[in-house]
């Protein structure tokens, strides 16, 4: 993802989570300002949780490409080991392996998914 939407993505999240904060402190009122587009106080808990799980969604965006970024750069600085183990007739799975290992990683619940990360990304690198 590119940096442009990253911060389209976090424009949104605020301004979409403003909306959920305004929506739940205001709650039922009949001052609020969603009165002006939503006449109904009754659907202001729709609009404070439909707002609050798109932020939760658009975390996910955040997360996802902030992970992806990691490997990559990982695999970048690492490029020259990566292509002289491949030459080697090393395969991605011995590659990981030995990644890992250098940097103190053993074994585990986050070294296992660690592993078949790096494994998906190193199919893809070149």
């Amino acid at each position: 993802m590119t940096k442009s939407f990253i911060y389209i993505i976090y424009v949104l999240i605020l301004s979409i989570g403003l909306v959920a904060m305004y929506a739940l402190l205001n709650a039922g009122s009949p001052d609020s300002l969603l009165r002006l587009i939503i006449p109904d106080p009754r659907y202001d808990v729709y609009v404070a949780a439909a707002s609050s799980f798109s932020v939760f969604i658009l975390g996910f965006f955040i997360f996802f490409s902030r992970d992806q970024e990691g490997f990559q750069h990982l695999l970048k600085m690492n490029s020259d080991k990566i292509n002289e183990m491949r030459a080697q007739g090393k395969s991605d799975d011995q590659i990981a392996d030995s990644m890992l290992s250098a940097m103190g990683s053993a074994r585990g619940y986050r070294h296992n998914m660690t592993r078949k990360k790096l494994i998906v990304y190193l199919n893809d690198f070149k």
